[in-house]
């Protein structure tokens, strides 16, 4: 099996870079697909950066630094990390990082 149709997420929609599918982001209708290079986060599913929803490049616009990788993720992600406490914006590098991590 290919990753052009994986699986399925816990909505029970198609999921891969063959599916073909509408930005998650309420009101948009760019045409994307359930990749990986529209995927939260950069995985499929949902993990502690990022929900399993697909965006278009436009609303994907967040960069967040996590353990020396790079994740795009969506502005709701984005706002729940820093609202926990624990990430806190970077503007020197344009990311969002562990604020232990900014020092």
């Amino acid at each position: 099996m290919g990753w052009g149709n994986c699986g399925t997420d816990s909505k029970g929609r198609g999921i891969g870079y063959m599916v073909p599918a509408k930005c998650d982001h309420p009101g948009c209708e760019a045409d994307i697909d359930r990749g990986l290079s529209y995927a939260c986060g950069g995985m499929h599913g949902q993990d502690e950066v990022s929900c399993e929803l697909y965006f278009c490049e436009k609303h994907l616009q967040y960069t967040v630094d996590s353990d020396d990788h790079m994740h795009n993720v969506c502005a709701e992600c984005a706002a729940l990390l820093k609202s926990e406490g624990e990430w806190v914006d970077d503007d020197e590098e344009g990311t969002i990082v562990r604020g232990t991590d900014h020092v």
